[in-house]
């Protein structure tokens, strides 16, 4: 095993995927002394760590674990660990951790306590924004894990804290007649179109927006679904991945969606050919009049203002997903189904969120199992 030098480092492999940092930092006192640090991954990981430990000490950046701020320790967290994730993820991450652990930012986070993570979540519970502290503590318990096993910390005292329960919620739907008055009543609006598309098949905002030509497949009566449109914050409309990799699915064409399809390829066409060379080629099956995609979030601003324009029950956009979801199983479809259909990584999901339509089927089948028993 090599010995450290001062302004060096070595690396040395403790057992298969891990590695073991030595270099010179300063320490609280600003003497310097050997530093030891983990690393889990490959040789080439290792020393991409090391030559950022050792840039930082050069440049008089790096800060050690003593002495490290709550905020510090989270910055470090979101460029090392959260930089993985999916962008959508990533700026979730931020928000909350911008947004709420200002409390704590300054915090040594070797001394950070769960009293004081408790208190951040009790504010946000008096303020009436619950679901808010169930993610702030759902991001800090992975930072402060992610801490641990980088042994920056001894323990993760995000365990020692208890955000509100989730709060469950039945799903808001339409009955048939607000439906038909609805689309009836938007007829000719520009989104009417991409509105019955959603309620037709349960695709998620960002997946009807992201949805392409070449992803329609008119023969084999399918609709592939392979890319979703997000908006990030610095970067505008962004092409991603679907949420999980149940999410890429194939959903079965109805007679329709093909017409509807058919009527939303007629109307492009006729776009195109009126702008000609200003007509951007993007291939979207829903999109702006010069060809553009569409940001899911007008969808959203449109549709709140249409629903509360016609004076309808209040619904959301993705309550149009629900919509889909109830009548699939009104229709008797079976819940490994409407959760392929649905894109849900697995039906006990679907069958958490959609638990009081299971609970409606069960109790029809009984009355019918009673009937052929006794006759009644």
């Amino acid at each position: 095993m090599a010995n450290s030098r001062r302004g060096t480092g070595t690396i040395t492999q403790r057992s298969k995927g891990s590695f073991w940092l030595r270099y010179y930092a300063p320490d609280a006192s600003g003497k310097k002394v050997q530093q030891t640090e983990t690393i889990k991954g490959t040789k080439t990981d290792a020393e991409r760590v090391l030559r950022e430990r050792l840039r930082g000490i050069d440049k008089g950046a790096h800060v050690h674990k003593k002495t490290l701020r709550v905020g510090q320790f989270l910055e470090r967290f979101m460029n090392e660990y959260a930089c993985n994730k999916a962008l959508k993820t990533q700026q979730g991450y931020r928000q909350l951790i911008d947004a709420y652990t200002g409390p704590i930012a300054h915090h040594p986070v070797q001394k950070l306590t769960g009293e004081q993570i408790q208190e951040i979540y009790d504010d946000l519970k008096a303020k009436g924004i619950s679901p808010t502290a169930l993610a702030l503590h759902r991001v800090l318990h992975r930072a402060l894990k992610w801490g641990v096993q980088k042994e920056i910390l001894l323990r993760n005292v995000s365990d020692m804290a208890t955000p509100p329960a989730p709060n469950k919620t039945e799903m808001k739907v339409w009955d048939l007649e607000t439906r038909n008055k609805f689309f009836q009543t938007i007829k000719e609006h520009k989104y009417s179109d991409l509105l019955r598309f959603t309620m037709a098949t349960g695709l998620r905002r960002g997946e009807v927006c992201g949805l392409r030509w070449e992803y329609v497949d008119f023969i084999g009566h399918q609709i592939h679904i392979y890319k979703k449109i997000i908006r990030i914050s610095g970067l505008g409309l962004v092409e991603s991945e679907p949420k999980t990799e149940k999410s890429k699915r194939t959903v079965t064409m109805s007679p329709f969606l093909e017409e509807l399809l058919r009527k939303v390829q007629g109307t492009q066409i006729g776009q195109k050919d009126y702008l000609e060379d200003a007509w951007v080629n993007d291939g979207y099956v829903f999109s702006q009049p010069d060809g553009r995609a569409i940001d899911p979030d007008l969808i959203t601003k449109a549709f709140n203002k249409m629903v509360k324009e016609i004076g309808m029950p209040h619904l959301t956009p993705h309550g149009l997903r629900h919509q889909y979801a109830t009548a699939a199983r009104e229709a008797g479809i079976d819940m490994d189904i409407i959760s392929k259909n649905l894109g849900h990584a697995s039906v006990a999901i679907t069958l958490d969120i959609y638990a009081h339509l299971t609970s409606e089927v069960m109790e029809e089948a009984a009355k019918k199992i009673e009937s052929k028993l006794f006759g009644e």
